[in-house]
């Protein structure tokens, strides 16, 4: 019988961080280790784990290592088979574990397991069941801030994993890390999906793994600006992985998308950031885009290209107007 590690990574989490890890001891198939990465938290939040949860492995960073880096830090210390995530600010319903480790007991050539995700709230609303990426590098929840009707209720494979709540195999891997960790966070998922299905993998979603997902909580309480915060990083982190695998007929079709893109944001951030938060943005997407170029590799695109979306301007406007829609009455979901 394979062995699971769940790695939750905390960073100023709250009591949510408790809700978590209390979760993850009413599960019908119990983990047989679970690991805190704290990542250099003010709030001590990580502080009662020792006392509360003592069979919780808990390892703490020296400095905020991201999502990509804590995580990469918990793989180093975990001895499983099979390697879940949890975010700090989910709750894992009791057939989580379970149901991802069947799924993946049933499909040897899947590399992830992945579940629905919700939002807290009445009715339920999606927040990711698999996700989705298109030709520009966007990378987004497949079904985000959609009423919970049952239209996701049948496992199917799915183009991307999800990283807030998933099982990945760990022979998958092929002794590379889980994450880059340049990335930090925004964009990791993309990049290990890519990977993943380069090397001829299946990505499933398990609809009966069912996850409640708060959404950017360790974020909206440690920036004071977190959109500038977030889109920053994501901006960057799609151009690096854009230029690392997209083939040159894509980049060059696409181009006048992707750059529209970045000047909406830039000037964004011009407007509400300041000079010096434009100038560094820049900075970093030349950056991102000049690394991705120097780590360029094709290899396996033809096994992931078929699930890429090719998405026109009027495609990309109707997707935004259906995210801020979810946003709006996600956010209203009590807290």
């Amino acid at each position: 019988m394979a062995t699971i590690s769940v790695i939750v990574v905390n960073y100023n989490g709250g009591k949510l961080l408790a809700d978590a890890l209390e979760s993850l001891e009413h599960q019908s198939r119990r983990a047989d280790e679970v690991i805190v990465v704290d990542n250099a938290s003010t709030d001590a939040s990580a502080d009662e784990i020792p006392t509360r949860f003592p069979n919780v492995k808990l390892i703490r960073a020296a400095t905020n290592l991201g999502f990509t880096g804590g995580n990469n830090l918990g793989m180093t210390h975990a001895s499983g088979d099979l390697i879940a995530l949890l975010n700090s600010d989910a709750v894992a319903g009791e057939a989580w574990l379970e149901e991802l480790e069947r799924t993946l007991n049933e499909s040897p050539g899947a590399a992830v397991a992945l579940g629905k995700i919700l939002f807290p709230g009445d009715p339920p609303r999606i927040d990711q069941a698999g996700a989705e990426f298109n030709d520009l590098g966007n990378y987004w929840g497949r079904g985000y801030g959609e009423i919970d009707t049952g239209q996701y209720d049948q496992p199917a494979e799915v183009a991307g994993v999800t990283a807030c709540a998933m099982m990945l195999r760990r022979s998958a891997l092929a002794n590379e890390p889980l994450f880059d960790e340049a990335i930090f966070m925004y964009g990791e998922e993309l990049d290990l999906s890519i990977r993943l299905r380069g090397r001829g993998h299946s990505i499933l979603y398990s609809p009966r793994a069912v996850v409640w997902h708060r959404g950017m909580h360790s974020l909206n309480r440690s920036q004071t600006q977190p959109r500038l915060f977030q889109q920053f990083h994501a901006n960057r982190n799609r151009l690096k992985i854009i230029a690392r695998y997209y083939p040159a007929r894509v980049l060059l079709l696409k181009f006048p998308l992707i750059a529209l893109g970045l000047v909406y944001w830039n000037v964004f951030f011009l407007r509400h950031g300041g000079w010096t938060y434009f100038l560094r943005s820049v900075a970093a997407e030349f950056r991102y885009f000049r690394d991705g170029l120097r780590a360029r590799t094709l290899a396996g695109s033809e096994r992931w290209l078929p699930w890429m979306k090719r998405q026109r301007l009027g495609d990309l406007m109707a997707m935004k107007q259906k995210m801020q829609r979810g946003v709006t009455k996600s956010s209203a979901a009590p807290r």
